[in-house]
């Protein structure tokens, strides 16, 4: 079953008080999967809104961070249509493509752009406008390739940190990221509960201030979407 994301964003605030105008946009799968078989995937984007909306698509390498530092433009994938518009209560399918068979060992990850594009509303110029970019994560995954992680407490200047270093050839998504104590103290829940770390990759939790003074050992207690976590660690040095 797909589960539809709706994204609504304000399609527009006119500064001399025109009526408002939104776009309401809606895609499922929220992620996509190609491999050394299953080399084409696709995507739907509804229009759940009132007005038509003109869309994008764009693809990019992702190699890092999601910023302009994580991402680069690329053409190893295919994304059909590239632009189109969307008519209220309509559907397009975005078909996606590796353009060369994947031939590595080693998962390749990359975003797909769908983002609207801005356009004049009637006669009536200047405001402000607002316009929707949702990024869905595409891996190109190997047979066999799976995630190895690699969990360690560490302290630097700024406090403590939860470090997770992925030293496998394929994804892990995080999500439900907490320290549990083993004395029984308070739960320790990251302001970040969630990420994505790719094959060699490595993210890192800051912990709250504070929060590793009353104990030193603990069980690292997460979702991903191998199945739930639960490993033993040992601040050092606290």
């Amino acid at each position: 079953m797909r589960i539809w994301l709706p994204i609504v964003a304000v399609f527009a605030i006119l500064l001399d008080a025109a009526p408002l105008r939104a776009a309401a946009l809606s895609v499922a799968p929220t992620r996509l999967n190609l491999g050394t078989t299953a080399t084409t995937d696709a995507v739907t984007v509804r229009n759940d809104g009132d007005q038509p909306v003109l869309v994008q698509v764009e693809t990019f390498r992702w190699t890092g961070p999601l910023g302009r530092e994580g991402l680069e433009a690329t053409r190893d994938l295919l994304a059909v249509p590239s632009v189109f518009r969307i008519g209220p209560g309509q559907r397009q399918v975005i078909r996606v493509a590796l353009r060369e068979p994947f031939t590595g060992a080693v998962e390749k990850a990359y975003r797909l752009l769908i983002a609207e594009v801005p356009e004049e509303i009637g006669d009536r110029g200047g405001g402000i406008r607002f316009t929707l970019r949702l990024s869905l994560p595409v891996f190109v995954t190997p047979a066999g390739a799976a995630p190895r992680p690699e969990w360690r407490l560490e302290r630097d200047a700024g406090g403590w940190k939860l470090v997770l270093r992925n030293a496998g050839n394929a994804h892990i998504r995080i999500r439900n990221l907490r320290l549990r104590p083993e004395n029984g103290d308070r739960v320790i829940e990251p302001a970040e509960p969630a990420a994505y770390v790719l094959a060699g990759a490595e993210h890192e939790w800051r912990l709250p201030a504070g929060a590793m003074r009353r104990a030193s050992r603990f069980i690292l207690e997460a979702d991903s979407q191998g199945g739930p976590i639960s490993v033993p660690l040992a601040a050092k040095g606290s």
